[in-house]
């Protein structure tokens, strides 16, 4: 017999904690007697959730990495599916990590048919592997999704798609003045700043470090009119980029700054991912870069369908971005993306134009909201 007053929630990296910990206390504020269980991390477990298993454990990125952490995923799998057996909670919310949520959506309908099942951020259908639909359609009960043209694709399938809107409009706050934070940081506004993101993994700033570096030295080496900084993730030590010989005048912001950063920037340096999304909330044109281990590239390059991988370009069906993957990933190419935006101030309102049309398209706010009374609907409540 299902537990209507159970729920279990899984998440399977850090961004995936933080969309995870939002739903809970919507739940939580409705119906603060349910138990909620589940893969989750400090964020989620700090909502309300039991965690049997850790997100931490699951935050890796790429296909070679995810063959090396191919034990770590079968601990993850058994303890929630023991989990699930023991306490049959009537539904669960699995939110984004694709493929190890179609993988753990089939146990659970093989041995709890009854079991509703939310996923919370569509798999990439549109970029790659589109059969995957099927599976979708036959192993969820619903699909919350973040773009705006997914609904779409799931019209003619048996699946309840709701379109919620990009959780990142709930994130979009200043906290600090434009005075105040150019002061605290010692800034100078008769400069135009430049940010860059390089990335919330390790492994992503030994990947993009060494050609950040040498960008930054070029850059204030020949224009003075220019402050550059870098965002830090919070996971990461404000050690990790000692190793690299940067400039200066070079600046380190924690990202609990990170929207004052984008918002205050002249131009944005982001790898591609989440960040990329939040130039268009901040109407703040930008240059995306990413680079990875070889395998993981040439896998990715064979099963990839879409022209483009920062998500402004892929809403809006053409590039507005450039975009630096890989090989053309240098110092030479960053610069030449950056002295064509500080140069013409066409070219940059252009870009500013289009990102707000980008931002019209993502939607309203609530996305944790909707998601939350997705759940609830589920549960009988």
């Amino acid at each position: 017999m299902k537990n209507s007053d159970m729920i279990y929630m899984t998440a399977g990296e850090e961004s995936g904690d933080l969309l995870g910990s939002e739903v809970v206390r919507h739940i939580r504020s409705s119906r603060p007697e349910i138990i909620i269980k589940g893969i989750g991390g400090e964020k989620m477990a700090s909502a309300g959730l039991i965690p049997i298993f850790r997100t931490e454990k699951l935050g890796f990125m790429g296909f070679f990495e995810l063959v090396k952490h191919a034990l770590v995923i079968r601990k993850a799998l058994k303890a929630v599916m023991k989990g699930i057996l023991e306490d049959r909670p009537g539904t669960i919310l699995m939110i984004d990590f694709s493929e190890f949520h179609i993988k753990l959506a089939k146990k659970i309908k093989k041995r709890l048919p009854e079991t509703k099942i939310i996923k919370y951020v569509s798999p990439q259908i549109w970029a790659s592997r589109e059969k995957r639909i099927s599976d979708i359609a036959e192993f969820y009960d619903c699909i919350c999704c973040i773009m705006p043209f997914e609904t779409e694709i799931y019209r003619d399938y048996a699946i309840d798609c709701r379109y919620v809107g990009h959780p990142l409009m709930d994130k979009f706050e200043i906290k600090t003045g434009y005075e105040e934070f150019y002061e605290k940081f010692g800034l100078s506004d008769s400069k135009t700043l430049i940010s860059i993101f390089p990335g919330s993994r390790e492994q992503e700033i030994k990947k993009h470090m060494p050609v950040i570096a040498e960008y930054t030295k070029k850059l204030t080496a020949e224009n003075t009119d220019v402050e550059m900084v870098i965002c830090k993730s919070g996971n990461l030590p404000e050690s990790i980029f000692s190793d690299f010989k940067l400039p200066g005048a070079v600046r380190i912001i924690p990202s609990e700054y990170q929207w004052e950063v984008m918002s205050y920037s002249g131009i944005v340096l982001c790898k591609s991912g989440t960040s990329t999304l939040q130039t268009s909330i901040t109407e703040t044109p930008s240059i995306v870069f990413y680079k990875v281990n070889p395998l993981s590239f040439i896998i990715a390059k064979m099963i990839v369908k879409i022209k483009y991988i920062s998500l402004p370009n892929i809403i809006a069906g053409k590039q507005i971005n450039p975009e630096l993957i890989q090989s053309d990933f240098t110092a030479e190419n960053l610069l030449v993306e950056t002295r064509k935006l500080l140069d013409h101030d066409d070219i940059y309102q252009m870009r500013k134009n289009e990102l707000r049309l980008v931002k019209d398209m993502i939607g309203e706010k609530g996305a944790a909201e909707k998601v939350a009374q997705a759940v609830l609907d589920y549960s009988g409540n």
